[in-house]
């Protein structure tokens, strides 16, 4: 299965590149996201195919399989050989007025790639908890006996009992704003006013 993961993340990974080399267009650097999201998305479920028949052997380990191909392999790859390949969609130059708009929606955007790791919920400590409770509650039948009864739903049960664990929404925050403040809204902002145009009839003033 590892050699067939591989070969499906190479696929991936290249396709911009593969694109290029045979004169089609690439993709804008703001499609990416959804690009890489609805590719990986694919891969994964062929990847974990074996794992997501719907059995109760199987039961709780699609989600996990999918859920580390998707945001340790193939996604993070992915974006980074988009970013590196796509093509800028070339804005008209905005009124030197608009410059901290424009770049604090810019930057919001950004950001939230930028600082997935702390943002994406699937990634937190809290999803970890709810998933490992929920596969366990599927294996060891807690909710439901082998007869079909249920007392319980494991997935109900799994958020009751990670009640307190870290959601990451705070690291999230913290990432977000500090690059907002200290890197990106800076930057755009001097890049922004040097190739803005300025109102007419404003005699220098933006």
């Amino acid at each position: 299965m590892a050699a067939g993961g591989a070969s499906l993340i190479a696929a991936v990974v290249f396709s911009v590149l593969i694109m290029s080399s045979l004169g089609g267009p690439m993709p804008l650097c703001s499609d990416c996201e959804t690009m890489c999201r609805t590719n990986c998305t694919a891969e994964a479920e062929a990847n974990c195919a074996n794992y997501c028949y719907d059995t109760q052997s199987t039961a709780g380990y699609c989600e996990g399989c999918m859920g580390a191909y998707f945001d340790q392999h193939c996604n993070p790859e992915c974006l980074k050989n988009c970013s590196n390949g796509c093509k800028k969609k070339v804005l008209p130059r905005p009124l030197c007025s608009d410059c901290d708009t424009v770049c604090s929606t810019k930057c919001t955007e950004e950001l939230q790639t930028t600082c997935s790791e702390y943002c994406d919920f699937s990634r937190s400590g809290l999803a970890d908890c709810q998933r490992q409770l929920f596969e366990r509650c599927n294996t060891e039948g807690t909710c439901c006996s082998s007869d079909g009864t249920c007392t319980c739903d494991c997935e109900t049960e799994a958020r009751k009992s990670c009640v307190g664990v870290s959601d990451n929404s705070n690291n999230c925050e913290v990432c977000k704003r500090g690059q907002f403040d200290q890197d990106c809204h800076p930057t755009c902002n001097t890049d922004c006013n040097s190739n803005c145009k300025k109102k007419k009839g404003c005699h220098g003033h933006a």
